[in-house]
């Protein structure tokens, strides 16, 4: 009977649906929002964004976006605006739950976006 019970338990784990292997797109922040990060699990810097994953205060799931690292005509200045948070991203990854990241960005895009880390 243990046998039947294993069979019907790996019938149901290979039919239910996988997300393990599932990559979901960044979600798009919203510009004039500013996103305040809990605890920062991942982060990658490109030449014009900055992809955060993390758990935003008052939420338990980690969430994926892709903030925007300045105005693209000056990537001087990008590069010091994404070096900067960068490393504030990098010290709130190395210490979970003591600090908080934010990160925004206000209208019109050629304001360079604006990042904080703030002790709890």
């Amino acid at each position: 009977m243990s046998s039947l019970r294993a069979l019907a338990l790996l019938a149901a784990l290979s039919l239910a649906p996988s997300t393990a292997g599932a990559q979901t797109q960044p979600e798009q922040p919203v510009p004039g929002v500013t996103y305040v990060f809990a605890s920062v699990d991942a982060y990658a810097v490109s030449h014009t964004s900055l992809d955060i994953t993390g758990t935003l205060v008052g939420e338990s799931t980690p969430r994926t976006f892709s903030f925007w690292a300045g105005n693209s005509s000056d990537s001087a200045g990008n590069s010091v605006e994404a070096s900067r948070c960068d490393r504030l991203a990098l010290l709130a990854m190395t210490r979970p739950g003591r600090y908080l990241f934010s990160w925004g960005y206000y209208l019109p895009y050629s304001y360079a976006p604006q990042c904080t880390l703030t002790r709890q």
